[in-house]
């Protein structure tokens, strides 16, 4: 993913130019003042150009606007094999339900204990170095795939992995990293920005034979993995997909 470049719209490109009005900014003063990049670069990325994703990223980010707003996808043309594996996340997105049965919870260093706040249980906003637990409150038994699209716009299967060993499981609470895990919890790492969940729960996984098992490291999905995940859930009639969503923050 990291080699990925993306381009901003014409519409993005709009919004960019008055974020920057706004802020009382000039692309020179991203160059020499915020030091983001080459002058070529950011006039690339207010022209239209390609820019190298994470830089693009970054430059969204330092005039305060989403980069998935502002980047232009291409079309996805349904008739052939390819896809760009973001639009695919969006529409197994789409197919979801937001929830409040499961979320991040924040993990105190010091006693690795669960810290609740009303009036819902689980975290919306988390600070780089924080360190965090996934948890989910199942309604009903069944196998339970768990997808995160992290802040830089990867994509990873978390259950199962060796973070979650057992991905069958009871009606009831369940949490990541699991009991046996190699860790207690996950650090927040990476860049500030928008992170998001997705849970299918359903009771055959045999037809996904990629899914990571139980000593492997979770696994970064491709647009093949989401196309055959679109695929799959639409031919299962009693699995859920549930979504959620929370923010990183540098402060």
């Amino acid at each position: 993913m990291s080699g990925i470049s993306l381009v901003a719209s014409e519409e993005g490109i709009v919004r960019a130019r008055k974020a920057l009005k706004r802020l009382n900014l000039t692309q020179m003063s991203l160059v020499s003042e915020r030091g983001i990049a080459s002058w070529s670069t950011i006039n690339n990325f207010f022209n239209g150009k390609p820019v190298k994703r994470q830089i693009f990223i970054e430059i969204c980010q330092e005039i305060n606007l989403d980069w998935q707003d502002i980047a232009k996808f291409p079309q996805e043309d349904e008739t052939t094999e390819f896809a760009y594996p973001e639009q695919l996340w969006r529409k197994l997105q789409a197919l979801a339900s937001p929830t409040e049965q499961m979320g991040i919870i924040l993990v105190t260093v010091e006693t690795l204990a669960w810290r609740w706040q009303n009036p819902s249980p689980y975290e919306k906003t988390v600070r780089l170095g924080s360190r965090i637990q996934f948890k989910v409150d199942f309604t009903t038994p069944g196998y339970l795939l768990l997808f995160q699209r992290d802040s830089s716009g990867t994509m990873w299967c978390f259950c199962p992995s060796c973070f979650a060993p057992q991905s069958k499981l009871e009606s009831g609470k369940t949490r990541l990293p699991q009991e046996g895990s190699p860790i207690n919890s996950f650090p927040i790492e990476g860049i500030p920005g928008k992170e998001e969940i997705l849970a299918i729960i359903t009771q055959d996984i045999s037809g996904l034979r990629w899914l990571p098992q139980v000593n492997d490291q979770p696994l970064a999905l491709n647009a093949s993995h989401l196309r055959e995940l679109l695929k799959y859930v639409g031919e299962q009639e009693d699995c859920q997909i549930w979504y959620t969503d929370y923010v990183i923050t540098a402060v």
